[in-house]
């Protein structure tokens, strides 16, 4: 069974935590359940994806057994969509998430380009760069990429402090 979203989580970490429930990459899935082609990615790949057609969001919502309305709402805004070369998140939001501690999701608002303040912590929130998405096949790769990122980040800012 498909994993439910998150009222606030963004398509792209949903899709990605599909992919990630049948350990296949987001193309393939797309391939699998759409009667469509993929929308092209962006820089950032798949965690910002592009608004999809009513027809292949009626599909993913049917074979996920959720209702359209859920899956439109958590949709990327069109106006969100432009190239990166990084995104921001905040690191606790994203491996504690307060509906299911076992489901960590990528939030939908973090995609805003303006971003810079977690509302739930309010600290800044940190970068990884929008590549770790176009390379990482689902998102349970991207959160081990993710966090292979932030370990040579602070390693690399340890030892500029030596």
């Amino acid at each position: 069974m498909a994993p439910r979203p998150f009222y606030e989580e963004a398509f792209g970490g949903w899709f990605g935590r599909v992919a990630a429930r049948y350990q296949i990459s987001v193309a393939t899935l797309w391939e699998m359940s759409a009667s469509e082609t993929m929308p092209a990615l962006g820089t950032a790949g798949w965690i910002p994806f592009p608004p999809i057609s009513q027809t292949a969001l009626h599909r993913h919502a049917v074979l996920a057994r959720l209702d359209d309305h859920m899956l439109s709402y958590i949709q990327t805004p069109p106006e969100w969509i432009t190239d990166r070369r990084c995104l921001a998140y905040c690191f606790r939001c994203l491996v504690l998430n307060d509906v299911d501690v076992s489901a960590p999701r990528w939030k939908r608002e973090w995609l805003q380009p303006a971003a810079e303040f977690c509302r739930v912590h309010r600290t800044l929130l940190e970068t990884v760069p929008a590549s770790v998405f176009r390379r990482s096949d689902h998102f349970e790769a991207a959160l081990r990429a993710i966090s292979r990122y932030r370990t040579t980040s602070k390693l690399s800012a340890y030892r500029r402090l030596r």
